[in-house]
């Protein structure tokens, strides 16, 4: 389609356009107001040689700076995050288990150290954080348990959430008149450009026809010239 055609095609259906960004934004607004807040919170944790004094240090120091040292941490992501953990820390809290799946819980091993990071997302501000800590401690001894050669040591603790992770209002609703402007552009497009298209047709017969018919007028009169000609 050439950008003539486009143009015009877009002209022509416009109200299809405002009509896509006020029916994403609408959507978008509702939406948001009827969604309820969700808080989140992170905390870290380094994987370390253990202190244990009975402990070969030298061993676990070494391990942690050979390639199996991601396979290590990595494994600790998984525990912090495992099921077992998850519905411990929650027993502990005196949340069953309707409550529990309100609570997203996930684990990443940030790149070029030992650490892992764990987030907790949820309705309640306080609860995200209780969570964090439980299953940071109960997630620290199972994994200790398997891998005696490390300690788990807390980096950085669960901060209270006083905002919101979802997006806001404003976020949202640009988002929407973006994604609506797109579509509705798409529409336009769709239902103008056949349109615009047998317009153009038209318009080039009707072009055509008048260049024969002017020919053929100037065919007639120089006809009757010459036959004027011939009988003077």
């Amino acid at each position: 389609m050439d950008p003539s055609t486009a143009l015009r095609s877009i002209r022509k259906a416009w109200y299809l356009v405002a009509l896509g960004v006020l029916a994403a934004v609408s959507v978008a607004v509702v939406m948001t107001s009827t969604t309820l807040p969700v808080y989140e919170t992170s905390a870290t944790y380094v994987v370390s040689p253990s202190q244990d004094p009975t402990i070969d240090t030298a061993e676990s120091v070494r391990t942690l700076e050979d390639p199996r040292s991601r396979a290590i941490v990595s494994t600790y992501a998984e525990v912090l995050v495992s099921e077992a953990v998850r519905r411990e820390a929650a027993e502990g809290l005196g949340l069953d288990l309707a409550g529990l799946a309100e609570y997203q819980f996930r684990s990443v091993v940030l790149p070029e150290a030992n650490v892992v990071e764990l987030s907790v997302t949820g309705p309640s501000p306080q609860i995200v954080v209780l969570l964090a800590n439980t299953s940071g401690d109960i997630g620290a001894a199972r994994f200790i348990d398997l891998y005696q050669l490390f300690d788990i040591v807390q980096l950085d603790p669960p901060p209270l959430p006083t905002t919101p992770a979802n997006p806001t209002l404003t976020q949202t609703a640009v988002m929407a008149g973006a994604l609506g402007l797109l579509g509705g552009l798409i529409l336009a497009l769709l239902w103008g450009a056949p349109k615009v298209r047998k317009q153009n047709r038209m318009r080039r017969r009707v072009d055509t026809y008048g260049e024969r018919a002017g020919q053929g007028t100037v065919t007639s009169i120089e006809l009757h010239r010459n036959r004027a000609a011939g009988a003077g």
